[in-house]
C-alpha cells in the first residue's frame, strides 16, 4: 500500500511538471535584408574658387599666378579693348592685382608674418605700386578682354631702392604666358611661363636704358603671330619667335627681390594694336 502511494504521488508530480513547463511559442524573429528604396547620392567634391589672397611659394619655386578668380564671361560692349590711360581720372575695376611671394626660411605658410606686404593706388597722375617685403611678384591683369595680337607701352619712374623688376605680359591664360623682364641693373629676360615648364627665350643687357632713381623709361612688348617684340625707350632689343600661346589677358608686373621697398610710378599705359 505504501509503494501504490508512493507511485500515484510520483505520476501526479510527473503531469504537474509537464503541464508547467508547456508554454506558448513566440515565433521567431527572422531578420531580412530589406533594399533601400532610395539610395544616398555620392558625395562629389567640388572645387571652390578661391578668394584674391596671396599664394605661398617655396623659395625654390618660380612665380605662377592664377587666372583671375572670376573673369567676366563676356565683354561689355563699352569697356574698351584698346586705350590709353594717363591716370589722371577714375581707375578702372576691371584690373585685378595678384601676387607671388616666396617663404622665408624657418617659416610656415601661414604665419602672417610671411605674407607679403604691397600696395597699388592712383595718385597725382600716377599708378604707384609699393612693395614692402622682398620677394614677391605683383601682377596687374586687365580683364574684360583676351588678346592674340597687342602691343603694350608704359612709361615708368623708379621710386625706391635701384633693385626692381618690372614686366609686361602677354597671352596670360592658367596655364601660362609670355613675360617681357627689365631689371633695375638693366639686363632683361623674355620668358615663357607654361605649366609644363619654364623656358627662356631670350637674354641680355639693355644698352637703351635710363639708370637711377627718378629716371624715367618707356618699355614696349609686342605680341603679334608667333612673334615676339621687346623694346625700350625706342630701341628694339630683341625680337624672338615662339607658338606656343596662343592668346589670353594682358597686364604688368612689378617684383621686389631681397631689398624693399620697391616703389615704382607707371606715369601713363597704353594698350594698342601692333
Amino acid at each position: 500500500m505504501k509503494k501504490a502511494c508512493i507511485l500515484t504521488l510520483t505520476i501526479i508530480l510527473l503531469v504537474l511538471t509537464m503541464a508547467c513547463g508547456i508554454t506558448k511559442k513566440e515565433p521567431e524573429a527572422v531578420q531580412t535584408d530589406i533594399p533601400s528604396t532610395v539610395e544616398n547620392p555620392p558625395v562629389v567634391a567640388t572645387e571652390v574658387p578661391s578668394t584674391r589672397t596671396p599664394t605661398a611659394m617655396k623659395p625654390t619655386s618660380t612665380p605662377f599666378p592664377a587666372r583671375p578668380t572670376q573673369p567676366p564671361t563676356q565683354a561689355e560692349p563699352e569697356v574698351p579693348a584698346f586705350f590709353y590711360d594717363d591716370f589722371d581720372g577714375p581707375l578702372s575695376e576691371y584690373w585685378i592685382d595678384e601676387v607671388q611671394y616666396l617663404i622665408p626660411e624657418g617659416m610656415e605658410e601661414d604665419d602672417p608674418e610671411a605674407l607679403p606686404v604691397y600696395f597699388i593706388e592712383q595718385e597725382r597722375g600716377a599708378l604707384k605700386f609699393d612693395l614692402q617685403t622682398p620677394w614677391q611678384y605683383v601682377y596687374w591683369t586687365y580683364t574684360p578682354h583676351t588678346y592674340t595680337d597687342i602691343r603694350i607701352d608704359f612709361e615708368i619712374e623708379n621710386k625706391g631702392v635701384n633693385t626692381n623688376n618690372v614686366g609686361l605680359v602677354c597671352r596670360y591664360t592658367d596655364y601660362g604666358w609670355y613675360e617681357f623682364i627689365a631689371t633695375s641693373g638693366g639686363y632683361y629676360s623674355i620668358m615663357r611661363y607654361y605649366e609644363d615648364g619654364n623656358k627662356e627665350l631670350a637674354a641680355g643687357g639693355i644698352k637703351s636704358i635710363r639708370f637711377g632713381r627718378e629716371k624715367k623709361n618707356v618699355f614696349t612688348a609686342i605680341c603679334e603671330d608667333n612673334y615676339l617684340y621687346f623694346i625700350v625707350n625706342d630701341v628694339e632689343i630683341a625680337k624672338v619667335r615662339d607658338e606656343e600661346l596662343p592668346d589670353g589677358y594682358a597686364g604688368i608686373n612689378v617684383s621686389a627681390e631681397d631689398v624693399v621697398p620697391v616703389q615704382v610710378d607707371f606715369n601713363w599705359l597704353e594698350f594698342s594694336e601692333p
